[in-house]
């Protein structure tokens, strides 16, 4: 989901199931950075699949989309414990991105918030208008989408060499 809506990770642990619309395919962000509220789009079927997917597992009576599934236990190296239908954290979520990233053998350290700039960048070398990226991100300034047209040309000046298609 991520990939395909360029969010931060304040913004995923805190979307509950009233924020998600699967047949539009937008989430409503009502809890998000300083003030960039409003619709998202994902245009993703596989998007779609995956989160119907996920709410037959989530525990339904959790008020947050992504929430722990796993029976109350307690975490010995970190004095506290897991209940079922609790927020991820926001240390659960980078801590699973990364796991992830390693698990499917890639060289670099992936964070959560490389996520949004794979997002960024893609978006840009897709439409290359800075100004759709902008708004996707919820950016208040263009300043701060800037830097994703560096990567897109560093990145579309070697995609001959790495055979990778767009």
């Amino acid at each position: 989901m991520v990939l395909n809506t360029g969010f931060r990770v304040d913004e995923v642990y805190g979307l509950k199931p009233d924020n998600i619309g699967l047949k539009t395919k937008t989430i409503t962000l009502d809890h998000a950075k300083n003030d960039s509220f409003g619709n998202v789009v994902f245009n993703s079927d596989e998007v779609v699949v995956l989160i119907k997917k996920w709410l037959t597992v989530r525990p339904k009576k959790s008020q947050w989309l992504f929430s722990t599934i796993t029976r109350e236990k307690k975490i010995a190296d970190k004095g506290g414990a897991t209940k079922l239908g609790n927020k991820l954290s926001r240390q659960y979520l980078t801590g699973m991105t990364k796991r992830y990233s390693k698990k499917a053998e890639i060289n670099k350290t992936v964070g959560f918030h490389t996520l949004r700039h794979t997002y960024a960048t893609w978006l840009y070398i897709k439409t290359h208008d800075i100004e759709v990226v902008r708004q996707q991100l919820r950016h208040k300034s263009i300043t701060s989408t800037t830097i994703y047209t560096q990567t897109a040309w560093q990145f579309e000046g070697h995609k001959a060499l790495n055979g990778f298609e767009l």
